[in-house]
């Protein structure tokens, strides 16, 4: 193997993540350590100076996930913006959904959910903080004016969406079928219908007798 050009170490360090993400698109998280450093073109000790495990640079390449995808101004959109719910979430899920196709990170998703991979528990852990409780939490304050933690019914409304929502890019991305990408509109309207599900009044019950 051709002698690795000397880098500085957050140069080396940049690099390897970024090879070790389209790696692992390719050929899953099953790929070895030394299959992985002679495509990178270092040597395997030089790979492990970097990450001594192969969960170590897993766990890396999800934090490069919300270091280069995941964007600030979310936090703030979804758990303390004026604005009406419909347009929170609209602006939301418009760009996140624009985050999940730009790149291989739902296929290196997939391929750690299915070994089990605390990377990805991880990731839906940190999911379910970021974007689940949040919105079940405005949801239940605007449907039943209630403040606080989202009780466990509403938390399921709110994965619901985030599913419904979600199967385009895992439908382009991991299926090979061409769903098309959702426009901000069909968002939108995905959205208000779900919130109009929710704000329906209950039908009155009949009485027994």
């Amino acid at each position: 193997m051709p002698r690795a050009r000397r880098l500085p170490p957050e140069e080396r360090e940049r690099q390897i993540v970024a090879g070790a993400i389209a790696y692992f698109a390719e050929h899953g998280l099953d790929a070895q350590m030394r299959d992985l450093a002679l495509h990178l073109g270092i040597t395997h000790p030089l790979l492990y100076r970097y990450f001594s495990t192969k969960e170590a640079l897993i766990d890396r390449v999800y934090q490069e996930f919300y270091a280069t995808r995941w964007q600030a101004e979310w936090d703030e959109l979804l758990g303390n913006s004026p604005l009406p719910l419909a347009e929170r979430l609209t602006r939301f899920y418009a760009a996140y959904l624009d985050a999940l196709e730009d790149g291989p990170w739902l296929r290196i998703f997939a391929f750690s959910g299915l070994q089990n991979q605390k990377a990805s528990q991880n990731y839906m852990a940190s999911i379910r903080v970021r974007v689940i409780q949040p919105v079940a939490a405005s949801l239940q304050a605007l449907v039943r004016g209630e403040a606080g933690p989202p009780d466990a019914v509403t938390m399921e409304l709110a994965w619901a969406l985030h599913g419904e929502l979600c199967f385009g890019p895992i439908c382009n991305r991991l299926l090979g079928l061409r769903a098309g990408r959702l426009r901000p509109e069909d968002i939108r309207r995905r959205i208000a219908e779900w919130l109009e599900g929710r704000l329906a009044p209950t039908p009155p019950t009949c009485p027994r007798t």
